[in-house]
Protein backbone atom coordinates (compact mmCIF):
# COMPACT_ATOMS: atom_id res chain seq x y z
CA UNK A 1 0.00 0.00 0.00
CA UNK A 2 0.94 3.74 -0.64
CA UNK A 3 0.15 6.20 1.86
CA UNK A 4 0.17 9.42 1.60
CA UNK A 5 0.55 11.00 4.72
CA UNK A 6 -0.07 14.88 4.95
CA UNK A 7 0.52 17.58 8.15
CA UNK A 8 -1.78 20.40 7.52
CA UNK A 9 -1.24 24.58 8.28
CA UNK A 10 2.32 24.67 7.76
CA UNK A 11 2.97 28.06 8.69
CA UNK A 12 -0.21 29.04 10.80
CA UNK A 13 2.34 29.93 13.57
CA UNK A 14 5.79 29.38 13.58
CA UNK A 15 5.60 26.87 16.19
CA UNK A 16 3.28 24.97 14.32
CA UNK A 17 5.97 24.89 11.11
CA UNK A 18 8.45 23.71 13.56
CA UNK A 19 6.52 20.81 14.69
CA UNK A 20 5.57 19.55 10.72
CA UNK A 21 9.09 20.20 9.97
CA UNK A 22 10.11 17.49 12.73
CA UNK A 23 7.46 15.50 11.40
CA UNK A 24 9.23 15.50 8.33
CA UNK A 25 12.93 15.14 9.87
CA UNK A 26 12.16 12.63 12.14
CA UNK A 27 8.46 10.90 11.07
CA UNK A 28 6.29 9.79 8.40
CA UNK A 29 5.12 13.33 7.01
CA UNK A 30 5.97 14.17 3.81
CA UNK A 31 2.94 16.57 2.70
CA UNK A 32 2.56 19.49 3.71
CA UNK A 33 0.99 22.89 3.17
CA UNK A 34 1.60 26.72 3.43
CA UNK A 35 -0.26 29.41 5.39
CA UNK A 36 0.72 32.31 2.55
CA UNK A 37 -1.26 34.53 4.87
CA UNK A 38 0.75 34.89 7.46
CA UNK A 39 3.09 37.67 8.21
CA UNK A 40 5.91 35.19 9.42
CA UNK A 41 5.58 33.18 5.99
CA UNK A 42 8.24 34.13 4.21
CA UNK A 43 10.91 32.84 7.34
CA UNK A 44 8.58 29.09 7.41
CA UNK A 45 9.34 28.73 3.93
CA UNK A 46 13.66 29.51 4.47
CA UNK A 47 13.39 26.51 6.90
CA UNK A 48 10.95 24.07 4.73
CA UNK A 49 13.45 24.82 1.56
CA UNK A 50 16.12 22.28 1.96
CA UNK A 51 13.21 19.61 1.97
CA UNK A 52 11.97 20.53 -1.53
CA UNK A 53 13.40 17.71 -3.62
CA UNK A 54 11.82 15.29 -0.22
CA UNK A 55 8.16 16.05 -0.02
CA UNK A 56 5.53 17.97 -1.81
CA UNK A 57 4.83 21.25 -0.52
CA UNK A 58 1.67 22.44 -1.40
CA UNK A 59 -0.70 25.82 -0.37
CA UNK A 60 -3.50 25.66 2.49
CA UNK A 61 -6.41 27.91 0.81
CA UNK A 62 -7.44 30.37 4.01
CA UNK A 63 -10.56 32.57 4.43
CA UNK A 64 -10.69 31.79 8.13
CA UNK A 65 -7.88 32.31 9.78
CA UNK A 66 -5.58 35.58 10.50
CA UNK A 67 -5.00 38.69 7.94
CA UNK A 68 -5.45 38.70 4.71
CA UNK A 69 -3.52 39.22 1.68
CA UNK A 70 -5.95 41.64 -0.10
CA UNK A 71 -7.34 45.02 1.39
CA UNK A 72 -10.25 45.62 2.94
CA UNK A 73 -11.56 47.25 0.00
CA UNK A 74 -11.28 44.11 -2.70
CA UNK A 75 -12.67 41.56 0.20
CA UNK A 76 -14.76 43.48 2.41
CA UNK A 77 -17.25 40.79 3.01
CA UNK A 78 -14.61 38.16 4.50
CA UNK A 79 -12.83 41.03 7.19
CA UNK A 80 -14.02 41.08 10.28
CA UNK A 81 -13.51 45.46 11.36
CA UNK A 82 -10.24 44.36 12.66
CA UNK A 83 -8.99 43.35 9.01
CA UNK A 84 -8.59 39.79 10.06
CA UNK A 85 -10.91 36.77 8.45
CA UNK A 86 -14.19 35.66 9.70
CA UNK A 87 -13.94 32.81 11.80
CA UNK A 88 -15.12 29.79 10.74
CA UNK A 89 -17.78 29.97 13.20
CA UNK A 90 -18.67 33.58 11.66
CA UNK A 91 -19.20 32.15 8.43
CA UNK A 92 -20.80 29.79 8.94
CA UNK A 93 -23.75 31.59 11.04
CA UNK A 94 -23.27 33.63 7.79
CA UNK A 95 -24.45 30.75 5.60
CA UNK A 96 -27.26 29.57 7.55
CA UNK A 97 -28.80 33.27 8.04
CA UNK A 98 -32.56 33.16 6.29
CA UNK A 99 -31.68 36.55 4.29
CA UNK A 100 -28.29 34.93 2.75
CA UNK A 101 -28.98 31.31 2.34
CA UNK A 102 -25.60 31.17 0.20
CA UNK A 103 -23.05 33.19 1.63
CA UNK A 104 -20.41 32.24 -0.08
CA UNK A 105 -22.00 32.02 -3.89
CA UNK A 106 -22.87 35.88 -3.02
CA UNK A 107 -19.02 36.87 -2.58
CA UNK A 108 -17.80 34.18 -4.91
CA UNK A 109 -15.37 37.15 -6.89
CA UNK A 110 -14.24 38.43 -3.21
CA UNK A 111 -12.99 34.25 -2.37
CA UNK A 112 -11.57 33.99 -6.11
CA UNK A 113 -9.24 37.02 -5.52
CA UNK A 114 -7.60 36.64 -2.24
CA UNK A 115 -6.88 32.93 -2.99
CA UNK A 116 -5.23 34.29 -5.86
CA UNK A 117 -2.93 36.15 -3.62
CA UNK A 118 -2.15 33.44 -1.71
CA UNK A 119 -1.27 31.20 -4.78
CA UNK A 120 0.83 34.42 -6.29
CA UNK A 121 2.10 34.67 -2.91
CA UNK A 122 3.09 31.24 -2.52
CA UNK A 123 4.81 31.52 -6.20
CA UNK A 124 6.87 34.70 -4.65
CA UNK A 125 8.18 33.45 -1.70
CA UNK A 126 9.23 29.35 -2.81
CA UNK A 127 9.80 30.65 -6.82
CA UNK A 128 7.60 27.75 -7.80
CA UNK A 129 3.99 26.60 -8.24
CA UNK A 130 2.28 25.01 -5.64
CA UNK A 131 2.63 21.36 -5.75
CA UNK A 132 -1.17 20.57 -4.17
CA UNK A 133 -3.89 22.60 -3.07
CA UNK A 134 -5.87 22.03 0.49
CA UNK A 135 -8.87 23.98 1.85
CA UNK A 136 -8.70 24.89 5.26
CA UNK A 137 -11.36 24.33 7.80
CA UNK A 138 -14.17 26.21 6.73
CA UNK A 139 -15.41 24.96 3.32
CA UNK A 140 -18.73 24.66 0.89
CA UNK A 141 -19.55 24.07 -2.35
CA UNK A 142 -18.47 27.13 -3.99
CA UNK A 143 -14.66 27.27 -1.76
CA UNK A 144 -14.67 23.82 -3.51
CA UNK A 145 -15.21 24.68 -6.87
CA UNK A 146 -13.16 27.91 -6.79
CA UNK A 147 -10.46 25.48 -5.19
CA UNK A 148 -11.12 23.12 -7.99
CA UNK A 149 -10.54 25.81 -10.72
CA UNK A 150 -7.59 26.76 -9.31
CA UNK A 151 -6.03 23.58 -9.42
CA UNK A 152 -6.45 23.35 -12.65
CA UNK A 153 -5.55 26.50 -13.80
CA UNK A 154 -2.06 25.88 -12.01
CA UNK A 155 -1.74 22.53 -12.82
CA UNK A 156 -1.68 21.14 -9.78
CA UNK A 157 -4.03 18.44 -7.43
CA UNK A 158 -6.54 19.57 -5.31
CA UNK A 159 -6.69 17.45 -2.30
CA UNK A 160 -10.14 16.61 -1.60
CA UNK A 161 -10.53 14.74 -5.09
CA UNK A 162 -7.52 12.22 -5.06
CA UNK A 163 -10.28 9.42 -3.85
CA UNK A 164 -12.47 10.51 -6.98
CA UNK A 165 -9.06 10.42 -9.49
CA UNK A 166 -7.01 7.61 -8.06
CA UNK A 167 -7.97 3.52 -8.73
CA UNK A 168 -8.44 2.56 -5.58
CA UNK A 169 -7.46 5.54 -3.04
CA UNK A 170 -9.08 5.17 0.23
CA UNK A 171 -9.16 8.67 2.15
CA UNK A 172 -9.56 8.37 5.39
CA UNK A 173 -11.32 10.22 8.04
CA UNK A 174 -10.16 11.84 11.30
CA UNK A 175 -11.67 9.67 13.44
CA UNK A 176 -9.39 10.33 16.45
CA UNK A 177 -9.81 14.15 16.95
CA UNK A 178 -12.59 14.33 19.88
CA UNK A 179 -14.93 17.30 19.49
CA UNK A 180 -15.36 19.99 21.04
CA UNK A 181 -12.04 20.34 20.96
CA UNK A 182 -11.68 20.98 25.03
CA UNK A 183 -8.32 20.61 26.17
CA UNK A 184 -9.67 17.83 27.53
CA UNK A 185 -10.89 16.50 25.31
CA UNK A 186 -7.47 17.28 22.78
CA UNK A 187 -5.63 15.84 25.30
CA UNK A 188 -7.43 12.49 25.14
CA UNK A 189 -6.88 11.88 20.98
CA UNK A 190 -5.14 8.81 20.39
CA UNK A 191 -3.94 9.10 16.47
CA UNK A 192 -1.64 5.93 17.36
CA UNK A 193 -4.10 3.33 18.36
CA UNK A 194 -6.77 4.57 15.79
CA UNK A 195 -4.15 4.23 13.00
CA UNK A 196 -2.16 0.99 13.77
CA UNK A 197 -5.86 -1.02 14.48
CA UNK A 198 -6.64 0.04 10.66
CA UNK A 199 -9.80 1.86 11.92
CA UNK A 200 -10.32 3.02 8.37
CA UNK A 201 -10.02 0.01 6.89
CA UNK A 202 -6.37 1.74 4.70
CA UNK A 203 -4.66 -1.15 4.72
CA UNK A 204 -7.28 -2.71 2.11
CA UNK A 205 -6.31 -0.23 -0.68
CA UNK A 206 -3.33 0.54 -3.31
CA UNK A 207 -3.39 3.68 -2.26
CA UNK A 208 -4.46 5.30 1.61
CA UNK A 209 -4.65 9.24 2.23
CA UNK A 210 -3.87 10.26 6.02
CA UNK A 211 -4.23 14.35 7.05
CA UNK A 212 -2.75 15.19 10.50
CA UNK A 213 -1.93 18.36 12.24
CA UNK A 214 1.27 17.93 13.59
CA UNK A 215 2.89 20.94 15.22
CA UNK A 216 4.15 22.42 18.84
CA UNK A 217 2.04 24.95 20.11
CA UNK A 218 2.74 27.96 20.98
CA UNK A 219 0.89 31.29 22.19
CA UNK A 220 -0.22 32.25 18.94
CA UNK A 221 -1.69 29.32 18.04
CA UNK A 222 -3.74 28.98 21.18
CA UNK A 223 -5.06 32.81 20.04
CA UNK A 224 -5.78 31.64 16.15
CA UNK A 225 -7.08 28.12 16.36
CA UNK A 226 -9.07 26.02 18.43
CA UNK A 227 -6.84 22.76 17.38
CA UNK A 228 -3.79 23.44 19.39
CA UNK A 229 -2.97 20.72 21.85
CA UNK A 230 -4.01 17.97 19.46
CA UNK A 231 -1.34 19.17 17.36
CA UNK A 232 1.35 17.73 19.75
CA UNK A 233 -0.60 14.35 19.52
CA UNK A 234 -0.25 14.54 15.71
CA UNK A 235 3.26 15.04 15.79
CA UNK A 236 3.49 12.49 18.86
CA UNK A 237 2.18 10.00 16.42
CA UNK A 238 3.75 10.37 13.37
CA UNK A 239 7.36 10.91 14.82
CA UNK A 240 6.49 7.36 17.26
CA UNK A 241 8.25 3.87 16.88
CA UNK A 242 4.97 2.06 16.96
CA UNK A 243 3.43 4.19 13.95
CA UNK A 244 6.81 3.94 11.67
CA UNK A 245 7.06 -0.07 13.15
CA UNK A 246 3.57 0.27 11.45
CA UNK A 247 4.95 0.96 8.22
CA UNK A 248 7.64 -1.17 8.50
CA UNK A 249 5.53 -4.49 9.03
CA UNK A 250 2.72 -3.90 6.48
CA UNK A 251 5.16 -2.78 4.02
CA UNK A 252 3.63 1.06 3.26
CA UNK A 253 5.76 3.30 0.92
CA UNK A 254 4.95 6.50 1.85
CA UNK A 255 4.59 9.45 -1.26
CA UNK A 256 4.00 12.72 -1.74
CA UNK A 257 1.57 14.97 -4.59
CA UNK A 258 4.60 14.77 -6.78
CA UNK A 259 4.13 10.56 -7.09
CA UNK A 260 1.23 10.67 -8.17
CA UNK A 261 1.78 12.67 -11.48
CA UNK A 262 0.95 10.65 -14.47
CA UNK A 263 -1.32 8.61 -12.44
Amino acid sequence: MKLLVQSDDYGITKGAAQGALEAIRNGIVRNTGLFANMTWAEECVEWIRPYFNQIAFGLDLNMSTGPALCNAEQIPDLLQSNQMFLSSSMNRALDTDQNQNDHCAVIEAQIRLEFEAQIQQYIKLTGKKPDYLHGHAYGTETTLKISRELAQKYGCRYSMDLANEIKDMKMAGMGWYKFPPTYENQLADDPISFITADTDGLLKHQYAYLITHCGYCDAPLIQLSSFNLNRLKDLEAMTSATIKDWVKENHIELINYNDLKGI
